[in-house]
């Protein structure tokens, strides 16, 4: 496979196998995967010097220059769309300036602007599908808020970004930089993605046909019939583990030999089976999905949906229930294949979660240990992870909800339900993290405790 790291001459390419997937989920909504609130937003705070806005300006287009992704948009009628890549073009930049508010900390303030920015819209084939937006509380302490189209980056390709963006905003400025890595361009993942498809997986999709015979998702039930036609939007609330509960879930994952990820998702499901009943359980989670290293340094949507099928019937304890959970993790990703495969072994496994009063809710901690970019020059840039308030606009889900659970620095769990507000009451969300919270505790500080199985 070969990598490029300088701009491409425009041309086009085939969809890669996750804007396949999510090209299924395009029904014409505004809030849908074709929508122009269908976006990531990531910021950092950025001190230790003052910010050249001109500088700033020219090293996002080296971003853009570096990476296809950002000026790349899906072009073509459904059913027979395509990757069409766009020359390098600049990126727009806002600049504000933010005065001190009586009674508001920077942080308060710092919230309040990404609460907004979250607000703003991107459109699907805006190019380059990249925004930027630089709040100067000071000459030595400001805010870099970076957003995209979900249909062109992934959470993780934020911190590609950054890092890009740091490297040439130093370079720019005089520093001596290394050079970065060399960066495999997104229309190369898809053409990875599709000659893995028809070799070496076979293997694979005997696991999922045999895995998923039978299954269905475990959907929950929904406030509000999809029949009703309420107006379409994604709000967020967001909740706090505590410290010491974060630390008994590390022993546990410790003890189980696995990461913080499994007994997370086994308190998860135990969540869903008090949602619903079931207990031949399917929920589904996202991964990197990026070939472990080799696309590291690409930025694109890359993340892949995969579903969990766990029996926790009969289970006495938690550890019986965490225990199944590790061995299915360890199968499915094991057996990791793009999503559209993975239906294609199982094509009613979803069919529960489009009902009129029920949906899917999917679970996500992929965390992101580069909270501090690591960047030459007299910049510091770290990641702004701690966010505390709820919000009534936010970046889109094509449908139903997502509950994602990472780690801050602080050593407490960040968690955030994102939830359809056509199908969801704040309540009904704020007492599924409430019981989420009951379910942590009681799990990772007894876990040879009855679960309570209905």
């Amino acid at each position: 496979m070969s990598a490029t790291g300088a701009a491409a001459v425009a041309g086009e390419a085939p969809l890669s196998l996750n804007q396949e997937f999510v090209s299924q989920f395009d029904m014409g909504s505004p809030d849908g995967p074709f929508g122009s609130h269908y976006h990531v937003v990531a910021a950092w705070r950025v001190t230790g010097a003052p910010i050249d806005v001109d500088t700033l300006d020219d090293a996002l287009l080296d971003v853009v220059t570096r990476h296809e992704a950002l000026r790349t948009r899906i072009a073509g009628p459904a059913g027979s769309r395509y990757q069409e890549i766009l020359p390098p073009s600049a990126v727009r930049l806002d600049v504000r300036d933010v005065p001190a508010a009586p009674g508001e900390t920077r942080d308060d303030q710092t919230e309040a602007l990404l609460q907004a920015i979250e607000a703003e819209t991107i459109g699907a084939d805006e190019t380059p599908s990249l925004r930027a937006v630089l709040a100067r509380f000071d000459d030595q302490d400001a805010v870099l808020a970076l957003m995209t189209h979900h249909l062109g980056a992934d959470a993780l390709s934020m911190s590609v970004i950054i890092r890009d963006l740091a490297h040439y905003y130093a370079a720019r400025t005089g520093h001596d930089v290394p050079d970065l890595p060399p960066a495999p361009q997104y229309r190369e993942y898809a053409g990875w993605q599709r000659e893995g498809a028809g070799a070496g997986t076979d293997a694979a999709r005997e696991y999922w046909r045999r895995k998923l015979d039978g299954a269905q998702f475990t959907a929950i039930p929904t406030d509000f019939p999809r029949s009703a036609g309420l107006p379409e939007s994604t709000a967020k609330h967001r909740f706090l583990i505590a410290r010491d509960v974060m630390a008994a879930v590390e022993r546990l994952a410790g003890t189980s030999q696995a990461a913080n990820f499994v007994p997370l998702a086994a308190m998860y499901q135990l969540l869903v089976h008090r949602l619903t009943g079931a207990t031949d359980i399917v929920i589904a989670t996202f991964t990197a999905g990026r070939g472990g290293e080799l696309f590291q340094d690409t930025v694109g949507a890359c993340i892949n949906f995969v579903p969990l099928r766990t029996d926790i019937a009969g289970c006495k304890t938690y550890a019986e229930i965490l225990e199944r959970t590790r061995q299915t993790c360890v199968e499915a990703f094991s057996h990791e294949l793009p999503a559209i495969q993975v239906f294609g072994q199982a094509p009613e496994l979803m069919r529960p979660a489009m009902t009129d009063n029920t949906t899917a809710m999917v679970f996500q901690s992929i965390p992101d240990p580069k909270q501090v970019v690591e960047a030459p020059g007299d910049l510091k840039y770290v990641r702004i992870t701690r966010r505390l308030s709820s919000q009534p606009q936010a970046s889109a889900l094509p449908d139903g909800a997502l509950l994602e659970l990472n780690e801050d620095p602080s050593g407490e769990a960040m968690g955030v339900i994102a939830y359809k507000r056509n199908l969801f009451r704040e309540e009904t969300i704020a007492s599924m993290a409430a019981e989420l919270r009951r379910i942590t505790h009681d799990f990772a500080f007894n876990p040879d405790a009855s679960p309570g199985l209905a």
